[in-house]
C-alpha cells in the first residue's frame, strides 16, 4: 500500500492524551462486563487525533483487534507496546460492504467517525451484519459548552463545516437510529469528561489554515509513551476521578467531550 504523503508533525495535545486514557478505562469496564474476545474497529479512522490507536484499549485486555482501513504505519506503536500480535489491519474497498462474513467479531465500533461517514445508516448495517453481538458508536457530544465555539468559529472564518451531519453529535438521535437498524441499546454514557471545554476549534482553524489533515499529519503520541513508562500524572488520574463522579446527564453532557452508545443484536 502506498503511504500518503505526510504534511507535518504534530504533537497530541494534552487534552486527546487524557481521551485517549479515559477511553481505554471505559474499554475495560466494557470488556469486564461483556464478552469480548474478537473486536473490529470500522473503520479505524483518526477524526481527531492521531488513527489506529483508538481500539488499544481492547489490545490492552488481551482481546484480538481487527483495525479496517487504519494507517499502517501506527502499528509501531501497537509494537513497542508488546501489542503487535494482538492487532491486525485490513484494507476494505468499500466499508459499507466489506469482505468480512456475518458474525465476524463480537464488538464491532468506531470511535468520532460516523458523523462524516457518507452514508450513516448503510455504516451501522454492515457492523449490525458482521458483529456477532455488539455494535458500538463513540461520537463527540453536541452538548459540551465548546461546541457552539466551535461552529461559530467556523462561521467566522469562513471555513465549511467539515466534521459532518451534527444530528449524530446528538445522543437522542444516535440512539433511535440504532433502534430502527433493530439493535437494542443496553449501555449509554459519557468519557472524556474533564472541567475544561471540548475543542473550542482553535487547533481545528490552525489545521485548516495550514491545509493540515488529521489523516496527512505525522502524529507524536505522549499517550503512548505513558503506557510504554506506566506513568501517568496525577492530574490525569484526578480528572478521571471526577469523571467517575456519578451525575445526572443533563448536567454531564454540558462538559462531556464524547458520548457512546452499546447496542445489541
Amino acid at each position: 500500500m502506498k503511504m500518503k504523503t505526510k504534511t507535518g508533525i504534530e504533537t497530541e495535545v494534552f487534552g486527546v492524551s487524557y481521551e485517549r486514557f479515559a477511553l481505554a478505562k471505559r474499554i475495560e469496564k466494557l470488556c469486564r462486563t461483556l464478552n469480548i474476545r474478537t473486536v473490529a474497529e470500522l473503520p479505524a479512522h483518526g477524526a481527531k487525533a492521531a488513527p489506529s490507536l483508538y481500539s488499544l484499549g481492547f489490545g490492552l485486555q488481551g482481546k484480538e483487534v481487527t483495525l479496517v482501513n487504519g494507517a499502517e504505519e501506527y502499528k509501531k506503536e501497537w509494537e513497542r507496546l508488546g501489542l503487535g500480535n494482538t492487532v491486525r489491519f485490513v484494507r476494505q474497498e468499500d466499508i459499507l460492504h466489506t469482505d468480512f462474513r456475518e458474525g465476524s467479531f463480537d464488538f464491532v465500533w468506531n470511535f468520532a467517525f460516523i458523523p462524516t461517514a457518507r452514508d450513516p445508516d448503510a455504516l451501522i448495517e454492515e457492523m449490525k451484519r458482521i458483529s456477532r453481538r455488539y455494535v458500538a458508536v463513540f461520537s463527540v457530544n453536541a452538548g459540551n459548552v465548546g461546541c457552539p465555539i466551535h461552529s461559530a468559529l467556523h462561521k467566522i472564518n469562513k471555513i465549511p463545516w467539515t466534521h459532518g451531519d451534527r444530528r449524530y453529535n446528538r445522543r437522542a438521535f444516535l440512539a433511535e437510529r440504532l433502534r430502527a437498524h433493530g439493535l437494542s441499546v443496553v449501555e449509554k454514557g459519557f468519557i472524556d469528561c474533564p472541567l475544561w471545554p471540548d475543542s473550542p476549534g482553535f487547533r481545528d482553524m490552525r489545521l485548516h489554515k495550514h491545509n493540515i489533515t488529521f489523516e496527512s499529519a505525522e502524529w507524536r503520541v505522549p499517550y503512548a509513551e505513558m503506557l510504554r513508562e506506566k506513568k501517568f500524572p496525577a492530574w490525569m488520574k484526578l480528572m478521571y476521578a471526577w469523571e467517575s463522579i456519578p451525575m445526572p446527564p443533563f448536567i454531564k453532557t454540558l462538559y462531556a467531550h464524547i458520548f457512546y452508545a452499546v447496542a445489541e443484536k
